[in-house]
């Protein structure tokens, strides 16, 4: 027997794939601390966790900055990029496109490079352990179509960051440059050379950013890389300057926090001037409404924000007023759905159906209260007291959705069925053999009626049905799923 194997739970549920490369290549010369973070980070990510930094390093028992520090040591062995530093956002990277660390390269064949690489770097001396890491890049990292980093680009990155950084500039910040930018397609000396004219271009917008925040310092690298992911995002230049200006009113400006905001606005969808200075005006309106929510729900948080920014403002941002949002959520309540996630999956699949307007749904819980007496009449008259069921429901729809009778003709199969003695199930079985038999007008339905032969036996009933199809059925839950009472 197997020392080690997967439960059945295990197997049945998920599944973390790592690399055998990360055993062979990596494991044995890494840290533990720094193993275990990997690992675990690698998890979150199968798991689709949108887990913030706080979150992580206290489920590991490390602090954030210990968590950071492990994923730049990731970073330098190629397996990771950082891709944001605030909020922290790691990019894991496939091993398989990375050189091995351990693997000694010919100094023969990057004599040229290296003597390049130290007159660049001219305000220290380059040790062999960089230059390994250098040929790793360009040995080792590979893109999906086979192309590799040329030493021309390399070395073109490497001018560009001591221009940015000075001649002493670490040999990490050029690594994590060089990597971003193959990731990007940058490869050659021609394309390295074009997003280098593409920055020059951009500085005069980047220095008027850096005035807008109150700084007056050299544009640097790092800010060009922000502007031209401000601008794939979708903002224009007078949108950025205007939330720069408000940002150094706050007295908390540079151009990491300037990105957090951009990014919460574009997730929010907001992308010029108006649309964003009309929301940070509504902001205590937004504020006393997600209270509001909570209230009608029964729910408390001292601290509402994380709430607005996961469930509020996006329901807003899909077009529902306040208003109509405490109507829904009264409803919620009253069917016992308390929850805010109960409450988005009844937003979202209000919206699948194109219900946004106060009207629509005003509209809308009155055609369930419609159908919601219809069942009522329906129970009451077969002798059935209690309340409305979502089994109920289910008939319901079946009838009047997918078989798309009428209530005419249902209220003839309750009264047959009232006749004889019957119950709901009753009532369906004999509205799937009209619906079989193509019967949806009543003279159709009173004819057939007197064609029945029903057999008594001692527990059931039987009338001559046919079987539905599993996609018939699930075609009527479909349908079911996006309605409620």
């Amino acid at each position: 027997m197997a020392f080690c194997k997967f439960s059945t739970e295990y197997v049945a549920k998920s599944y973390t794939v790592i690399d055998n490369l990360f055993f062979s290549r990596y494991l044995p010369n890494t840290p533990p601390k720094h193993a275990t973070i990997y690992l675990y980070g690698l998890y979150v990510c199968a798991q689709n966790d949108n887990m913030s930094l706080d979150r992580f390093a206290e489920s590991m028992g490390y602090s954030p900055e210990e968590i950071i520090e492990s994923f730049e040591y990731w970073q330098e062995q190629g397996v990771v990029r950082i891709v944001n530093t605030e909020p922290f956002e790691v990019q894991y990277l496939p091993i398989r496109n990375i050189g091995s660390s351990n693997r000694k390269y010919s100094k023969d064949k990057f004599t040229n490079f290296n003597i390049e690489a130290q007159n660049i770097l001219s305000g220290r001396m380059i040790t062999p352990n960089e230059y390994e890491e250098y040929y790793t890049l360009m040995e080792g990292y590979t893109l999906p179509d086979g192309r590799k980093i040329s030493s021309e680009a390399l070395l073109m990155i490497m001018r560009y960051c001591a221009q940015n950084k000075g001649n002493n500039v670490g040999y990490r910040y050029i690594l994590t440059v060089a990597r971003d930018w193959a990731a990007a397609g940058c490869v050659t000396l021609e394309q390295v050379e074009k997003r280098l004219e593409e920055y020059s271009k951009s500085g005069t917008a980047v220095a008027s950013i850096l005035k807008a925040l109150g700084s007056s310092k050299k544009t640097s690298l790092d800010e060009h890389q922000y502007y031209i992911k401000w601008q794939e995002l979708g903002f224009q230049d007078d949108c950025i300057l205007s939330v720069a200006k408000a940002l150094k009113k706050s007295g908390k400006a540079n151009f990491e926090k300037l990105d957090r905001k951009l990014q919460k606005y574009a997730e929010l969808r907001l992308f010029s001037v108006k649309e964003i200075e009309d929301y940070e005006k509504n902001l205590d309106k937004i504020y006393t409404l997600a209270r509001d929510i909570n209230r009608t729900l029964g729910l408390y948080y001292e601290d509402v924000s994380n709430q607005i920014e996961t469930y509020v403002n996006p329901w807003l941002s899909l077009g529902y007023e306040g208003a109509t949002l405490l109507h829904i959520a009264q409803d919620c309540y009253l069917k016992g759905k308390r929850t805010l996630s109960a409450l988005n999956d009844e937003i979202s699949a209000l919206f699948n159906r194109g219900i946004v307007s106060a009207k629509s749904y005003e509209q809308f819980t009155k055609n369930q209260e419609s159908v919601k007496a219809d069942i009522e009449k329906m129970l009451k008259s077969l002798g059935i007291v209690r309340n409305v069921t979502s089994f109920d429901m289910e008939f319901w729809n079946r009838w009047t959705i997918s078989w798309a009778f009428n209530t005419e003709i249902i209220d003839y199969a309750v009264a047959l069925t009232k006749a004889r003695g019957g119950n709901l199930s009753y009532v369906n079985t004999i509205l799937a053999d009209w619906h079989s038999q193509n019967i949806y007008t009543l003279e159709q339905a009173k004819l057939a009626s007197d064609n029945y032969k029903v057999t008594k036996s001692k527990n059931t009933t039987k009338i001559n049905s046919r079987t539905y199809t599993k996609e018939e059925d699930e075609s009527v839950f479909d349908k079911f799923n996006t309605m409620d009472i």
